[in-house]
C-alpha cells in the first residue's frame, strides 16, 4: 500500500508533458503507472516505457550518484560558483558563493551571472530534495537594484514549474530572499537519514586537542583518589597521533603529576571525541567514575 501511494504521489506531483519519457523497471509498477494515468492523464500514457535491458536501471544512467549528490551540502554551479545548503529546525538556509568564477575585470556581470545560475539551481534543488517551509537564500550582493530584481525574476520564473505551492518575497535591506515552499512530505534529508550518533546532529565533535584536554582532568581525578595505580587510556587513531606529534612528553609529565602508570592505546573503533580509562590488570573500564563535564 505504501508503495502504491508513493508511486501515486510521483506521478502526480513530478510527472507532466515535460517530461519526455518515464522508464520503470518492474512489470508490476509499469502496469500501476499505466492504470493510474488512465485515469488522471492517458495523454501521457506513451511517454511511459517498460525498461528490459540487463544493466540495472540505476547503473544505466548513473542514478546512485545523483541520489548521494541530494545529500551533500554543497552543489556546483556551471561557472564555478556554488550553493552551501543547510537545512535546520526552523528553515533551511542557501548561501551563494562565487568560487574559483571571480571575473575581475567586470565583476559586478560576473556576479550577476553567477546569481541568476544560482536562482536556476535553487529551485531545482528545492524540488530534488522536497524542501518546504521556510527558506532563506543569501544570494551575493550586488549594486545595481536592477541586477537584483533581474534575480529574484528569474527565481520566480523557475520556482513557477514548480507543483508544490511557492512564495519568494523582495530582497531585503540584507540582500537575502526570504521564500516559502509549501510542505507536501517530509524532505528527502528528514525520511532518508537519521541523526549521527557522534555529534547528535550539530556536524560538529571535539578536536583531539580539546579530547586530550578533558582526558588529562578526568586522568587528575583518577589519581587524586588513590584508587587506581595503573590505567591504559583507549583514543581514536587521529587524537593517539595529535599526543605523539604535537605533546610528546604528555604522559610523562601526567603520570609525575598524578603517580599513575599510563598507556595509551589507539583504537579505530573510539569515536573521534570519546575516550576510555582501563584499570589494569583486569581491564575494569573505570571512566564514568573520573568523567568530568
Amino acid at each position: 500500500q505504501r508503495e502504491t501511494s508513493l508511486t501515486r504521489g510521483i506521478i502526480r506531483d513530478l510527472f507532466s508533458d515535460k517530461v519526455d519519457s518515464l522508464l520503470v523497471d518492474s512489470k508490476v509498477l509499469h502496469t500501476e503507472v499505466v492504470q493510474y494515468l488512465k485515469q488522471i492523464d492517458p495523454d501521457l500514457l506513451d511517454r511511459v516505457k517498460l525498461y528490459q535491458a540487463e544493466t540495472s536501471l540505476f547503473d544505466e544512467y548513473d542514478i546512485e550518484a545523483e541520489i548521494r549528490s541530494l545529500f551533500k551540502p554543497r552543489v556546483e554551479l556551471p561557472t564555478g560558483g556554488y550553493l552551501i545548503i543547510q537545512p535546520t529546525e526552523a528553515l533551511t538556509s542557501i548561501d551563494v558563493n562565487t568560487g574559483r568564477y571571480t571575473g575581475k575585470k567586470d565583476p559586478e556581470s560576473t556576479i550577476l551571472k553567477t546569481n541568476i545560475e544560482a536562482a536556476r539551481e535553487v529551485a531545482r534543488q528545492l524540488r530534488l530534495r522536497d524542501i518546504g517551509g521556510i527558506i532563506v537564500v543569501d544570494f551575493i550582493d550586488m549594486e545595481s537594484r536592477g541586477n537584483r530584481d533581474k534575480v529574484l525574476q528569474e527565481l520566480r520564473t523557475h520556482l513557477g514549474r514548480d507543483r508544490a505551492r511557492t512564495k519568494a518575497f523582495a530582497v531585503s535591506e540584507l540582500g537575502l530572499i526570504e521564500m516559502t515552499r509549501q510542505r507536501v512530505r517530509p524532505s528527502l534529508w528528514q525520511s532518508m537519514t537519521a541523526e549521527c550518533p557522534t555529534c547528535h546532529g550539530t556536524g560538529r565533535v571535539f578536536r583531539p586537542e580539546v579530547v586530550v584536554r578533558r582526558m588529562e582532568r578526568s586522568l587528575k581525578r583518577a589519581g587524586a583518589e588513590h584508587k587506581e595505580r595503573q590505567l591504559a587510556v583507549r583514543l581514536h587513531p587521529d587524537v593517539a597521533l595529535y599526543l605523539v606529534e604535537q605533546e610528546p612528553n604528555f604522559l610523562r609529565q601526567l603520570e609525575k603529576q598524578t603517580g599513575l602508570e599510563l598507556e595509551v592505546r589507539d583504537d579505530p573503533m573510539m569515536r573521534l571525541d570519546e575516550f576510555r580509562m582501563m584499570a589494569k590488570p583486569a581491564g575494569r573500564d573505570v571512566t564514568e567514575l573520573y568523567a568530568v563535564a
